[in-house]
């Protein structure tokens, strides 16, 4: 295995969550050097009160400054990538709380940062002439959505079944272990689940810390990564697995988002295109 990995989460409050997670990294076939768990203003998980610890593993637990109206996801993704360098990682991956890994998520994603394993390459959307593979790169996994856990299912989700009872969304694209997709389209980046080399994250200089809660940091950092000649590039035999989580309201969201939208003007002088702020707008919450 290429180098070291490190799992990078953040949290608040999603404490069964957060735990499914640690369950999921058990029983992998590869388990990292370290995973970084961040605190986004949750007092039982800064406090070490969750059962996160094991031997197989390092776990570190640090808060990052919150203001809990909205949550510092970018800031605290930079913390955590910082954490695992300094403990000698080599390969970030980053998953955020809801995200179970597949059994071979890790593995996977440790063999195309390391680029040991020949690619079968594509590119989405099909006619794009690039398939070039350049840095900075992000490798992105297919999330699969998880069911709710029924009321009798006490001991939480089946590890070993998780890919027989997930579906898949039209944002997880079906791939074979082996083949690579190069994918261009930007603006429809999610950071819910991916990896890259330290040194092609370094390059990027992390997330804008300038977002807070959840909206258009992924583009954003998507943006950054194709200014820099970067690509996207999903990987298969990556798989992982999405639980359900409480909607943010959308109210909220588009509060988020006005600020977020003045951000990204003032990153990159224009207004940004997204299908989030499509739906806001459809919904009749933002305006242009």
């Amino acid at each position: 295995m290429p180098g070291t990995i490190a799992v990078l989460s953040m949290t608040r409050a999603r404490h069964s969550q957060l735990l499914a997670q640690v369950d999921g990294i058990s029983v992998g076939s590869v388990p990292p050097q370290v995973h970084c768990v961040i605190s986004m203003g949750d007092r039982e998980l800064t406090r070490g009160r969750l059962p996160l610890g094991t031997d197989r593993w390092e776990t570190i637990v640090r808060p990052v400054q919150t203001d809990r109206r909205a949550l510092p996801i970018a800031a605290a993704r930079n913390l955590a990538a910082n954490l695992a360098i300094e403990a000698g990682a080599r390969t970030l991956v980053f998953m955020d709380d809801t995200v179970i890994p597949g059994p071979t998520t890790l593995e996977r994603l440790g063999e195309a940062v390391g680029g040991q394993r020949r690619a079968v390459l594509q590119a989405i959307p099909r006619h794009a002439d690039d398939q070039e593979v350049t840095s900075p790169v992000v490798w992105r996994t297919p999330v699969l959505d998880l069911p709710p856990l029924a009321e009798e299912e006490v001991l939480g989700y089946p590890m070993g079944r998780l890919h027989e009872i997930a579906s898949r969304g039209p944002d997880a694209i079906p791939l074979v272990p082996g083949q690579q997709v190069v994918d261009t389209r930007w603006g429809l980046f999610s950071g819910e689940c991916f990896a890259m080399s330290v040194e092609d994250f370094q390059a990027t200089g992390g997330f804008c810390a300038d977002y807070t809660g959840r909206g258009l940091q992924d583009a954003d950092f998507a943006e950054v990564v194709r200014q820099r000649g970067g690509t996207i590039v999903w990987v298969g035999g990556a798989d992982a697995y999405r639980q359900p989580a409480e909607p943010v309201e959308p109210e909220l969201q588009a509060r988020y988002a006005a600020r977020h939208v003045q951000t990204w003007r003032e990153r990159w002088d224009g207004d940004p295109e997204h299908p989030w702020l499509d739906w806001l707008r459809e919904q009749e919450l933002l305006t242009r």
